[in-house]
């Protein structure tokens, strides 16, 4: 394939997934706890991050982002805040692909797999928990900290995500490896 198609190809998979990952956003997820939240978009885009590695990934994820915002999606307190927690957040998300070399290439790849799902799925929520501190702590309910109240709530979602994510993608990887490899 010629340089200019495959970056055809690639733009088209980053505005696909990205609009894949905000259809999947009006999926609804229950929760023991409504403050936890499953990210469902995150699925394809570790799909695009083990494909195409993380640029494209971090690409996707901020478009997935803006597109959040711009649907009127987002729960918006302020414009530092709607940045932070969509764009930047989103965006974070792609680095689900840190180990995409070693899962495409390693005969054991679960491990990078998990690994690089964590590291991606941590990056994210930081943002989440970052903007939790500064813009939510007033919700923590009296006598908690706000860091402590963000840590809970963004950190039970990001172990949540990362948990079914890995669960997801391991399944796929072991039925569909060929959707890893463009």
């Amino acid at each position: 394939m010629s340089n200019s198609k495959h970056s055809v190809t690639i733009l088209v998979e980053i505005a696909v997934i990205a609009a894949v990952a905000f259809a999947l956003s009006y999926i609804p997820i229950q929760t023991a706890n409504a403050a936890i939240d499953i990210s469902l978009g995150l699925i394809p885009l570790a799909i695009l991050a083990f494909r195409r590695g993380v640029l494209p990934a971090v690409t996707a994820g901020f478009i997935w982002g803006l597109l959040s915002i711009i649907s009127g999606k987002a729960f918006i307190l302020t414009a530092v805040q709607v940045i932070i927690e969509y764009p930047v957040a989103f965006a974070f998300g792609g680095f689900v692909g840190i180990f995409s070399h070693q899962v495409k290439t390693k005969r054991n790849n679960l491990p990078w797999l998990v690994a690089s799902i964590f590291i991606g799925v941590i990056t994210r929520w930081f943002w989440h928990f970052i903007a939790g501190v500064i813009f939510w702590g007033s919700y923590a309910p009296k006598g908690m900290s706000p860091y402590w109240y963000s840590f809970v709530l963004n950190g039970t979602s990001a172990l949540a995500n990362a948990i079914l994510l890995s669960i997801i993608l391991v399944v796929l990887v072991k039925k569909a490896p060929r959707l890893l490899n463009p």
